[in-house]
């Protein structure tokens, strides 16, 4: 078995010794170490301090390919709680009393005290959004989006990591949790509280433990853009943490209450995982607070970043495009709102329903920002051919411009624009690189007749790691000569010209003339 220790442990940590002597103060337990743990308060022997509601946090940390604020995804976790398998786990730790001022250093000939730590009574557990809970575990659930952000329908935009930085700040990220409840006198008799039944013990006081899975699909996870950092999955251990629930009788000695709770996470994952205090030791086993940056980043969260390429907390990438509006040539009619389309397809195997953002920009003044997201399908069309709000200012002029932020990874788009004038443009489109993108079936640019639209052959990734992927159309109309000959020439130019050769070749027949006309 593997041997594993916590650092920091406070003296309120052998509060442990209650499980088996049942004469120890009533503190906080584990109330002191890196990261902070969930920790109960002092509690009073009675029965009111038979539940606890332990929190699980769950982070994810964003990225942008600019650093752009955008909208968390929309996502939900699922987990399940089920009781550890542990046969010979032992916590080790000392009394109150053996403990030097310091609070930390045994005194001199102390001795440890050990108390085994047991399978978690499964019937004492509930959790909040529980689903599918059955006598061998219980279900419980994490959301992001719309469902948990802080306006209730993912309005608040989080700041974000660049795509292309190499150190990842892990403040920026979003956060949520879930809820699972311990009842201990559901640990004492499994059937306390049922219609008809007298309470007796069937479980003595005593650490408890259970061990909580992510059960997330990797569908679920590809669905919504998010990048799970967790190592191999013949060795996937990161997925699973551990819950110890520390109980002693009441007062009364006809029930027990909760003192204490610690989550933890073993490299190895291994149930049987002992804990043993040592305040030098640096530790494999930690006291967690759940599924987020500061547990699952611990030996660099001090620092508050780490590099990228030891990131261990799932990632959201998101990318921006830009689709822009230009004419040239001198009849072009620079005022001229031109209808645009514009498709977005996402090739994720399920739609998640991302929330991103979008803001035109017309004659140099930015309109307000329209949040909105993917269909079931995985698609969304932005038209300002048709009627809605959100699309019928999607109509650009020269110099106009719509910035789309946030999209999820594996997003493509696919640009139309129609030519409602009087006038045959000639039309042209082009990337972030510059490089013409074909339009109509041809390279571009291409004659486009009034009321014929010039479309994208094919549509445009959105992943550009480096810098705003753009898309920019320019619709050319050169002017014309007035005899209607000649384009870019001055008419009158010409006309000067030829005239002075005629006058030339006048006069010269003119001299001839009279110069035969002379004896």
């Amino acid at each position: 078995m593997k041997k594993n220790v916590f650092k920091k442990f406070i003296t309120s940590t052998a509060a442990i010794l209650a499980v088996a002597a049942m004469a120890v103060p009533n503190v906080s337990v584990f109330a002191e170490n890196t990261p902070t743990i969930n920790v109960l308060p002092a509690v009073v022997k009675n029965p009111a301090n038979a539940t606890a509601d332990v929190t699980v946090k769950k982070d994810i940390v964003l990225f942008n390919v600019d650093g752009s604020s955008i909208l968390s995804p929309n996502v939900t976790y699922s987990y399940e709680v089920t009781s550890a398998n542990v046969t010979t786990a032992k916590i080790t730790t000392y009394a109150p009393e053996d403990l030097d001022t310091d609070g930390k250093t045994p005194k001199t000939g102390a001795v440890p005290i050990a108390v085994t730590v047991r399978k978690g009574i499964l019937a004492a557990v509930s959790t909040t959004q529980d689903s599918d809970s059955s006598d061998n575990k219980i279900t419980g659930s994490i959301t992001f989006g719309a469902a948990s952000d802080t306006t209730n329908n993912n309005t608040t935009k989080h700041s974000t990591n660049r795509e292309d930085a190499t150190t990842v700040t892990l403040s920026n990220k979003v956060s949520s949790s879930m809820t699972i409840t311990v009842d201990a006198m559901k640990i004492y008799d499994p059937q306390h509280g049922e219609t008809g039944h007298t309470d007796t013990q069937v479980n003595g006081p005593g650490v408890y433990r259970y061990k909580i899975e992510d059960v997330t699909t990797a569908e679920t996870l590809t669905a919504s853009g998010i990048d799970r950092k967790y190592k191999a999955d013949d060795d996937n251990t990161d997925k699973y943490i551990y819950l110890d629930v520390y109980t002693k009788y009441n007062d009364n000695k006809n029930g027990l209450v909760i003192y204490g709770y610690v989550l933890l996470k073993d490299t190895t994952g291994n149930d049987n995982v002992d804990v043993t205090y040592n305040k030098d030791t640096t530790v494999e086993t930690i006291k967690i607070t759940g599924f987020d940056t500061e547990s699952e980043n611990t030996d660099k969260y001090g620092d508050g970043t780490v590099n990228k390429a030891n990131l261990t907390s799932d990632a959201y990438h998101t990318y921006n495009v830009e689709v822009s509006k230009k004419t040239a040539g001198d009849l072009a009619d620079t005022q001229h709102n031109f209808p645009f389309k514009i498709e977005l397809t996402n090739t994720n195997p399920v739609s998640s329903l991302d929330d991103f953002y979008y803001q035109i920009t017309k004659d140099g003044t930015a309109q307000g920002e329209v949040i909105t997201h993917l269909e079931n399908n995985g698609s969304l069309t932005l038209d300002g051919n048709g009627t809605t709000p959100t699309t019928a200012n999607l109509q650009l002029q020269n110099g106009d411009k719509i910035l789309i932020t946030g999209l999820p990874v594996n997003t493509q788009i696919k640009v139309t624009e129609t030519n409602d004038t009087a006038d045959k443009y000639s039309v042209s489109a082009k990337d972030t690189d510059s490089a013409a993108l074909p339009l109509n079936g041809s390279n571009s640019p291409v004659s486009v007749d009034a009321g014929s639209t010039a479309a994208m052959d094919s549509v445009f990734a959105v992943d550009n790691t480096t810098a705003l992927d753009k898309i920019e159309f320019t619709n050319t109309l050169k002017d014309i000569s007035v005899t209607g000959l000649l384009f870019n020439v001055a008419p009158f130019a010409f006309i000067t010209v030829a005239g002075a050769v005629l006058l030339g070749l006048f006069m010269k027949n003119k001299r001839n003339s009279d110069s035969e006309s002379k004896i």
